[in-house]
């Protein structure tokens, strides 16, 4: 793919919320400190003034374990409001809780007619063997290419952002989409995946809304009854139960998921296998489960599934309409 050979360069916004690849170390007092404008990311790679007219748009400074719902929301409603100016947007933030982002992303900004990529890094971006300055120019030029999806792009490899997960703390890959191909990649020439979704006139769909009240349980044998109770007792709005293979449930939680519907509290069973899925249909004693009224999250990852599920609270009216939005691909974020 060759990058602007007489076009008008693209126009990219820059959304800065923080992490590492946000910071840079001050020569002079050897201090990490945030990136504060355009020009340190300029001297960082000037040769992408050439290919692309970058904007830069400070939202937050966050370390990731403090990214909250409440700042999904102010991303999605700053693309929503720049939406028309751009080609594309890099949203540059923590890896730690980027695959919680990037899905919260994903429900919020539907029917999608560009891309929205986020990206960062481990090390701060002047580090000179770091991964920043390499994870922002794929991430730039992910942001010019023909795909309209929310995406994570941290090394050669385009993820899709409601299936992306953080697997491992190396600069070689920090994540992983363990059940979905990467929509593209950089390693050699430029290859896209057909299962992309590509550019095309569509109008955006903008709705930015949490709740927060969701809590996730691990099933571990013989995880006590007085833990189970209490979460009950604390009037969450949503449960995600990580069960076991396909959804496999020691019998003695059907009185307690028994007791979750008479609460009208919904729970979202998720699988803990890394490329597993869930299948209510597969053993008799998983039938049970439907009429308990659990919710298949089928493939989701269990991060995208806590926050489909935060986002779908907040959309849905009924029970029947929420397990419609949960175990439907909005997004690609499931297979059918």
């Amino acid at each position: 793919m060759h990058y602007n050979s007489g076009v008008p360069r693209a126009k990219i916004a820059l959304l800065y919320v923080g992490g590492s690849i946000g910071m840079v170390v001050n020569r002079r007092t050897g201090r990490i400190e945030p990136v504060e404008s355009l020009a340190e990311i300029h001297r960082a790679i000037p040769e992408m003034q050439r290919e692309v007219a970058l904007e830069f748009f400070t939202l937050a400074n966050v370390g990731s374990s403090e990214v909250t719902p409440e700042l999904w929301v102010v991303v999605a409603e700053k693309i929503r409001a720049l939406y028309d100016r751009f080609d594309g947007f890099v949203v540059v933030h923590g890896t730690n809780t980027m695959s919680y982002t990037a899905a919260a992303l994903s429900f919020a900004l539907q029917n999608l007619s560009k891309p929205v990529v986020l990206t960062g890094a481990l090390l701060p971006l002047n580090e000179l063997t770091g991964d920043g300055r390499m994870n922002l120019i794929y991430a730039i030029r992910a942001a010019q290419m023909d795909v309209a999806e929310v995406c994570v792009v941290l090394g050669p490899k385009v993820l899709r952002g409601s299936r992306a997960k953080k697997v491992e703390e190396s600069l070689l890959q920090t994540f992983d989409s363990p059940r979905f191909p990467p929509l593209a990649d950089f390693s050699i020439d430029v290859r896209l995946h057909p299962w992309r979704t590509v550019r095309r006139k569509r109008s955006l769909l903008c709705r930015p809304s949490f709740d927060a009240n969701v809590v996730m349980v691990t099933l571990t044998p013989g995880i006590p009854d007085a833990f189970l109770r209490s979460v009950l007792d604390l009037k969450p709005h949503g449960i995600v139960l990580r069960a076991y293979g396909p959804g496999m449930l020691p019998e003695r939680l059907f009185s307690w998921l028994r007791r979750a519907e008479e609460l009208k509290v919904p729970v979202v069973i998720v699988t803990q296998s890394l490329r597993g899925a869930i299948d209510l249909h597969r053993y008799r004693k998983q039938l049970t489960l439907e009429r308990l009224g659990v919710i298949s999250g089928k493939n989701m990852s269990f991060e995208c599934a806590t926050v489909k599920l935060m986002w779908a609270l907040t959309q849905a009216k009924t029970p029947a309409r929420l397990r419609d939005l949960m175990e439907r691909s909005l997004v690609g974020e499931l297979d059918e």
